[in-house]
Parts: C-alpha cells; structure tokens; sequence
C-alpha cells in the first residue's frame, strides 16, 4: 500500500457532503502530497487496494486518479502502477535552450529513441520556413525524448541536408541534436519563433507518450535560426500536458509619447 495513504479510510469521505466521492478521494491524496506524506517518486496503491481501504467503487478510484494525472500530480506507468510525480517541468519561452540541456539542468538524464531519419524533400510550408530551393532536400528527425526513462515529448526536426551533409552518421540517442550542430558544423544557434497550442492526442501519440486517449497535449512548432538569421531547424514538438507547463517572460517597452 502507498506510504502515507494507511492512516486514512472510509471515515474520510463524507458520503453527505455536496463533493463527488471521487473529488474527495482526489483532495485527500492532493493533500497529502502537498504536506510531503507522499513524496515524488512514491507509488500509489493499487486500484483494489483504495476501493477496500475507502469501501468505493473502480470507477470513483479511476476518477480520482485521473483527476491527479490531469493536475499533473501523479503519472501512469503501465504495468507498474501510478506514481507521485516531481510537478510540472516549466519550459520557458524566453530562453532557447534544447531539451537534452533542459532535463539535465532540472537533474533528469536525457534520452532519445530514434524513430525515424529520412531524407526527402519538404512540404512547401516546411521548404518556405527553412527559405529552400524546390531543389534542396531535408533530413526528417522524429524522436522520442524522455527523462529518466519517462517518455516526455515526441520532437521532429527538419535540418536543410546541404548545412551538415554527415548528419546521419551522428549518434542521435544519446547527444543533442543542437549540440551536434554547434559542435561539428559551427552552426550557432541563437533564437526561434514558436507557435504554442493545446490540442488532443492522436492514437499514435498516445501510444508512444504512454497517456491516456483523449489527453491534452502541448503542441510548440516553428523555427530556429543562426546567429546571421538563417533558418537552420523546422520543428514540431509534442509534449505530454500533465509533465510540462510553459512559463512566458515579457518585457514592456514603454514609449513616451513626445510632451509627456
């Protein structure tokens, strides 16, 4: 049974009260989390396990659970059970740093599945945005990325071929794509423009995101360019909602109008 759960039982829930019985189960172990009885990392009790200790239903547990997921409180591992999750990762908006630097600053190990690595020549959206020739093809990266084994975001990339013609031979599981670039090809790097938008996750993302179908996700797309402004990398991120949130960072330039 979860740590921090035994104390509580039936007694807790007020079968009275204006609340659902599944918000109430949701509350308790919110709090719980919240006051520290419940660190990250800790399993929760199983399914059968909380309908005998709060005498409820499977459907009122699965509730309350999906509650925490949404609230990004706990996760699902399958075959495992649900975990107390660490909070959601903040992802700025103001910064450009890649994923890979990311996790390893929050202390997370970064990792990679290669799904995919194909050359081709691109949709006229994408061959506008990277400002090609009809004739110039592009290398197609789709990755998984997780932290600490969790699958975290699903990231395609579209990298120009004729900037870094051996990119396929680079090991793409265990380094930075940005890295690669700025280390083997000198292409530095030094701002993007993003376009963020929540949308549903298809089969396919569910599946490889390890989430529930019909999740919320994060959907971020756009450009990145080098430091003389060339484009250098279309991409289209996938991020599971319930373990990352983006922070945005705003600077208002007053202007004074003349006589003021």
């Amino acid at each position: 049974m979860g740590r921090g759960l035994a104390e509580l039982g039936k007694s807790h829930l007020d079968r009275r009260s204006f609340k659902p019985i599944y918000f109430q189960l949701a509350e308790l172990i919110q709090n719980q989390i919240e006051d520290g009885k419940l660190p990250a990392g800790t399993q929760l009790p199983s399914e059968r396990d909380l309908m005998e200790q709060f005498d409820i239903s499977r459907n009122t547990v699965r509730m309350a659970i999906q509650n925490l997921i949404r609230d990004g409180l706990v996760y699902r591992v399958p075959t495992k059970g649900t975990f107390v999750a660490s909070g959601k990762m903040q992802h700025g908006l103001y910064g450009l740093r890649s994923f890979s630097e990311d996790m390893r600053l929050r202390g997370l190990k970064p990792g990679a599945r290669l799904l995919d690595f194909t050359l081709l020549t691109p949709a006229p959206r994408i061959r506008e945005a990277l400002q090609l020739t009809p004739e110039q093809q592009v290398f197609r990266i789709e990755r998984l990325r997780t932290a600490d084994g969790e699958p975290m975001a699903l990231n395609t990339s579209y990298i120009p071929q004729h900037l870094c013609p051996q990119l396929a031979d680079e090991n793409l599981h265990d380094r930075s794509l940005y890295e690669i670039l700025e280390e083997k090809y000198r292409l530095i790097i030094w701002r993007a423009e993003r376009v963020v938008e929540p949308c549903i996750a298809r089969d396919y993302e569910v599946d490889m995101l390890h989430i529930q179908p019909g999740s919320p996700v994060l959907l971020v797309e756009g450009t990145a360019f080098l430091v003389e402004d060339r484009p250098i990398e279309y991409a289209k991120m996938i991020y599971r909602s319930d373990r990352f949130q983006f922070r945005i960072h705003s600077l208002r330039r007053v202007v004074q109008e003349p006589g003021l």
